[in-house]
């Protein structure tokens, strides 16, 4: 008799031992759902948005953090393009909204050194000093004579020369007469007309018709077409001369520099505000009511030397005025005045989040503790001095606004702008002014002191690509944050819509049998659809690659861009 063998199949048996004591054990183990959010358009953004910022704040590296930053743009951000020597009229507003800064107009800076203190070391300075200002003084007029009679050659050209060279001189001079009694000053580094750059994100702008128009694309609720928008904002400076050293300067407490004509009158601090500017709503459009450019830039924070450098803390940063004197005299001097005041808040600010940047800060996380640089601006006559804190750079409109306490402004104190001598007849300096000299002197003897804490909370251990292991990845993110610092216009060019699409395509649609191609035809935006990373690699030649069937396929080398 035939008997057919019925092969076993592999059924498990779900009423075994252990697979009835693990369901046991799930039934009694207590259900984890996930959390409950809003899936409305806006929370979700907001949600991205955090998650973003919170992935550039786990990377290890300064220049990955400044890669991550500019991830989701190709081609750069649209961005408002601020120069230090181009103030418009009225520009102290704006400079204080983009900045959240509250600025105080006081006789004295807080760094300001007893008159005991300063009065030997002036009368040991003024010979030096006044043998360098009147020779400068001579060069330049002369020179100024041989400008005047060129009439190619804008005479405020000779102003600028005149600022700076007197600059460098008082700069020399004091670092040679108190480098020995103040090692740091030693210590310090000078940089002369260096490259500052300050990217940051301000939220709040009044919304224009043509992002009513985007948002309406977008398929936004008419109800939110109105809401404010982010502008970023590029910061281009040049200060003549900026001091940097290892330390950074202490800084300055609030409760006590922040007082009121009426509160310093009654107090036993030796300064007296009598002037307070508060920060205004400001939510014109810039582009309109200052003329200020929009460009496409990736967004880059240099404060004047490579993440590299040891002397990563500013002390003290000068700066020139020259363009006051191509402004119109009917704006006034209380006007003058406030646009060097706007000058001062930018150039600081800009420095700043250059500065916390190397520390491994971004624009979006926030600071853990203040910082602090100095500033003079001067036409070579006329000095200014301010002190700037740094407490916030993150202006982001996002959910954790509403779970942390409300972070201070920053805070600027300035001095009106003051002469350092009157005139030179003679060869001779008449009038000097010691107040001058001795809010010099209490800039260059503020003494930058270590903190107690950690500076560099939201860095790994590498901190820099150059301490890499990986040869590989070390080399490639270094050439990369190289590229994106220099500008360079993209491999691929800017898309463009042509005149004849425009008027055949667009604005009449005359060419139905045409193949759509083009990004407008089928709706895209390259210009803030494409990612940083939207491109292939190095090609590898064929002789360079790896051995064996897979692995042959691979033409292109890897790359090393943040998971942002």
């Amino acid at each position: 008799m035939l008997t057919v063998r019925i092969p076993k199949r592999n059924v498990p048996n779900v009423f075994g031992r252990s697979l009835s004591s693990a369901y046991v054990c799930r039934q009694e183990s207590r259900a984890q759902y996930p959390p409950i959010v809003d899936i409305k358009p806006e929370p979700t953004l907001l949600r991205q948005e955090l998650s973003d910022h919170e992935k550039i704040r786990n990377l290890s590296t300064v220049e990955e953090k400044s890669i991550g930053i500019n991830m989701p743009r190709y081609y750069g951000w649209q961005s408002l393009v601020v120069k230090d020597k181009v103030i418009p009229y009225d520009f102290l507003p704006f400079a204080q909204t983009v900045t959240k800064t509250k600025i105080y107009e006081v006789d004295t800076l807080p760094n300001r050194l007893s008159n005991d203190d300063c009065q030997q070391f002036i009368d040991r300075i003024k010979p030096q000093l006044e043998d360098s200002l009147v020779f400068e003084y001579n060069r330049n007029r002369s020179r100024g004579k041989a400008i005047k009679s060129d009439k190619n050659i804008d005479e405020s050209g000779s102003t600028n020369e005149f600022a700076k060279s007197i600059a460098e001189q008082v700069n020399r001079i004091f670092l040679a007469n108190l480098s020995a009694d103040y090692p740091h000053l030693f210590e310090a580094q000078i940089d002369y007309e260096p490259r500052v750059e300050g990217f940051w994100n301000v939220h709040g702008f009044a919304a224009t018709k043509e992002d009513e128009e985007i948002r309406k694309k977008k398929n936004v609720p008419k109800e939110n077409l109105k809401n404010p928008i982010d502008r970023w904002i590029h910061y281009f400076g040049r200060p003549t001369i900026q001091v940097r050293h290892h330390l950074p300067l202490p800084s300055v407490p609030l409760d006590k520099w922040t007082l009121t004509t009426a509160q310093s009158a009654t107090s036993d601090i030796p300064k007296t505000a009598f002037k307070e500017f508060s920060i205004p709503n400001y939510d014109y459009d810039p582009s309109i009511y200052h003329k200020l450019p929009y460009e496409r830039r990736h967004g880059i924070s240099i404060p004047g030397f490579w993440p590299n450098d040891q002397q990563k803390f500013g002390l003290l940063s000068i700066h020139t005025n020259e363009y006051l004197e191509d402004r119109p005299p009917n704006f006034g001097e209380s006007e003058h005045q406030e646009a060097v005041h706007a000058q001062a808040i930018l150039a600081s600010f800009a420095w700043l989040i250059g500065q916390a940047s190397y520390q491994g800060f971004t624009i979006c996380n926030e600071l853990t503790y203040p910082l602090v640089n100095q500033s003079i601006i001067t036409n070579g006559k006329t000095w200014s001095f301010y002190m700037y804190q740094l407490n916030t750079m993150r202006f982001f409109k996002s959910q954790d606004d509403i779970n942390r306490p409300i972070a201070p402004s920053n805070i600027c104190w300035g001095t009106k702008q003051t002469e350092l001598f009157h005139n030179i007849t003679d060869d001779r300096i008449v009038g000097w002014n010691d107040d001058v000299l001795k809010d010099l002197l209490s800039c260059y003897v503020n003494i930058p002191k270590s903190r107690d804490h950690e500076m560099c909370p939201y860095l790994g251990k590498e901190q820099l690509v150059a301490n890499i292991d990986d040869i590989k990845k070390r080399v490639w993110l270094h050439d990369r944050y190289k590229v994106l610092t220099s500008h360079r216009p993209r491999h691929r060019l800017l898309p463009e819509v042509y005149d004849w699409e425009r008027i055949y395509k667009i604005e009449h649609e005359t060419r139905h049998f045409e193949a759509r191609r083009r990004f407008f035809e089928l709706e895209q935006d390259p210009l803030n659809e494409r990612r940083l990373d939207d491109h292939y690699g190095p090609y590898i030649q064929r002789k360079d690659r790896d051995k064996g069937r897979r692995i042959r396929k691979k033409r292109f080398d890897d790359m090393y861009y943040p998971n942002v």
